[in-house]
């Protein structure tokens, strides 16, 4: 589970600058006209992946991989905010909500 872990937190926050540098908007300009369940941090998408998981504890390759990226939900937010964005725009970007 940590390899898949570390993998989907890597090609997760891939993605998400891939998007950011090709598209060139902030995120108060996405946040404008996104809808709200794009603009929800995807640590937060961990949780109702964690409770499938648990839901298909009885399939443990299921439950693993699901398992598996609900942690990297939450590894791939926490590196965007602590590493990424301060090494890009010079803050963290941490904001409620």
């Amino acid at each position: 589970m940590l390899f898949w872990s570390i993998a989907f937190t890597l090609v997760g926050e891939a993605v998400t600058v891939a998007l950011r540098q090709a598209t060139g908007i902030t995120a108060v300009e996405f946040n404008r006209t996104a809808p709200l369940w794009l603009q929800v941090h995807h640590m937060f998408w961990g949780l109702p992946l964690l409770a499938i998981a648990a839901i298909l504890r009885r399939r443990p390759r299921w439950a693993g991989m699901l398992a598996a990226a609900a942690i990297a939900c939450v590894a791939s937010d926490l590196l965007h905010h602590f590493v990424v964005l301060p090494l890009t725009v010079g803050n963290t970007g941490w904001h409620w909500p």
